[in-house]
């Protein structure tokens, strides 16, 4: 019978201890899995633990779980003239604010529209346009909003484009100050959402679909367009 020192077994129960962990070392090459409530779709089996997740299968695969849904309430939008694709001044103190209290409520639209060179005493045309692609100045923002597919009217229209906002009037000054504008169709969130689109101010009056020219039904025939900016979400509180 073969004989063994406390040192030597001690020795032995040590090394079958720690052999698996240094026989299976962690390749660093491979990502980390993150301790969440991942979902798995497909077929396979899986595995989850409470701070590890195992998948096996050739068709199945995860999914990050939903992210808390946080609406939109509140945009603001800078308005700048451009020469083609190039911006013409600096800082701008035409700004105008978008507010909406919850998901399909109306949206109260306010602001200062200042320093852009209007015409006094006149009103001038804007309107929500379909994109925000500036790169080639106000031209590049597209028609007006109007994911309905309607003919273009007054704000107060039933049919009318989701962008149509009509006119405001401008000062003697040549400045135009907005406050108390509620649209009903257009939204911060969802299908109807005009973050991320341009709000583009024309040269002309926008004849609010009633004036019967070619244009009336599509732009009303509100002219060129002087300037533009893209809406941008704000912090909601």
């Amino acid at each position: 019978m073969h004989k063994f020192s406390v040192l030597s077994v001690f020795t032995l129960l040590a090394t079958c201890a720690i052999s698996p962990a240094f026989g299976n070392p962690v390749d660093s090459s491979e990502p980390l899995v993150e301790a969440r409530n991942w979902q798995h779709h497909g077929n396979g089996n899986h595995h989850q633990g409470g701070s590890s997740q195992h998948q096996s299968g050739n068709n199945g695969h995860w999914s990050a779980p939903d992210e808390k849904y946080f609406p939109i309430k509140k945009a603001s939008v800078a308005l700048r003239i451009y020469d083609e694709n190039e911006v013409q001044g600096g800082a701008t103190n035409a700004v105008v604010y978008f507010t909406q209290d919850y998901e399909g409520g109306p949206v109260s639209i306010k602001g200062e529209i200042v320093g852009l060179g209007l015409e006094p005493n006149t009103e001038r045309g804007w309107h929500v346009h379909e994109s925000g692609d500036l790169s080639q100045g106000c031209a590049g923002a597209g028609g007006h909003f109007n994911p309905q597919g309607m003919n273009h009217g007054a704000p107060w229209d039933h049919h009318r484009h989701v962008g149509d906002l009509g006119n405001f009037k401008v000062n003697e000054w040549g400045d135009a100050y907005v406050d108390n504008i509620v649209n009903d169709k257009m939204s911060l969130m969802g299908r109807s959402s005009i973050v991320g689109r341009s709000l583009v101010i024309h040269l002309g009056t926008d004849d609010l679909g009633k004036g019967g020219k070619p244009d009336s039904l599509t732009v009303g025939a509100s002219g060129g367009r002087l300037a533009c900016g893209v809406i941008g979400a704000l912090p909601n509180w």
